[in-house]
């Protein structure tokens, strides 16, 4: 799962995605029930099973998790490559 708010690039129109971990608390508008209710979208379309590509471990990620489960959706959590690529003092650096 990476939502995106616009079709194109958000940045081209001054919009800019306030983080890439879309589990945070600061996405909830594009997944929460208040907000584009992505969750909701993709259960009614049969999704059984949420993939994500990263997280930032200092971000809950609670109400996510918690939307998820309340809908029956199995979350697959992806590990952060930050400390590997993009950390100062990274692996690849």
């Amino acid at each position: 799962y990476g939502p995106s708010p616009l079709k194109g690039l958000p940045s081209a129109v001054g919009m800019n995605l306030p983080t890439d971990d879309f589990m945070a608390e600061a996405m909830k508008p594009m997944w929460g029930p208040r907000g584009r209710g992505d969750l909701q979208l993709m259960r009614r379309m049969g999704a059984n099973t949420i993939r994500l590509y990263g997280n930032d471990p200092k971000e809950s990620h609670r109400a996510f998790l918690d939307e998820a489960h309340a809908l029956g959706l199995t979350v697959i959590p992806g590990l952060s490559d930050w400390p590997f690529t993009q950390m100062e003092g990274a692996c690849e650096q």
